[in-house]
Parts: C-alpha cells; sequence; structure tokens
C-alpha cells in the first residue's frame, strides 16, 4: 500500500482535516445520550448528529472536482494520499 495514491480528483477546500471535529462532536453525541439515559428521557435521545453539532461549523468547506485544464491537476500533487 505504499505505492498507492488517489485516483479521483477530488479534494477538499479551504482547510485541513476534520478529524478533530468529528472527535469533539462524537464525545458530544455520547455524552448527551448516557445523560438523557441517566435521567430517563428516553424521548430527548439525539438520534442524528446533526441534532448535537453544526456541520457548517467545521473546519473544512467541502470538496470539489479538479478539471483536468487547473495547474494543481497537472502538478500531480493532488494524487497524494
Amino acid at each position: 500500500m505504499s505505492r498507492s495514491y488517489r485516483k479521483t480528483p477530488i479534494v477538499g477546500i479551504a482547510g485541513g482535516s476534520e478529524k478533530e471535529d468529528k472527535r469533539m462532536a462524537n464525545q458530544k453525541f455520547r455524552k448527551k445520550s448516557k445523560q438523557s439515559i441517566i435521567k430517563e428521557n428516553i424521548d430527548k435521545l439525539p438520534y442524528k448528529m446533526e441534532e448535537i453539532q453544526d456541520i457548517w461549523s467545521m473546519s473544512k468547506d467541502g470538496k470539489i472536482y479538479l478539471k483536468p485544464s487547473s495547474k494543481y491537476f497537472k502538478s500531480g500533487k493532488w494524487k497524494r494520499k
């Protein structure tokens, strides 16, 4: 796997990884779930991550396809994982 490379020209926009944001959101989700179970508020259990944290406040702005005519596409840097 050391010679693997990305085959689809999709890259993230304006930001790095969302790993830390997702980690914090999952911690909040688990905490809210545990608190509602302890308080016996089964009706108020969170079902989706969007109920806990706004996905628009995370660090990355989304993803785009690269055009073959762009300078970044031609450099081949997008192929790195």
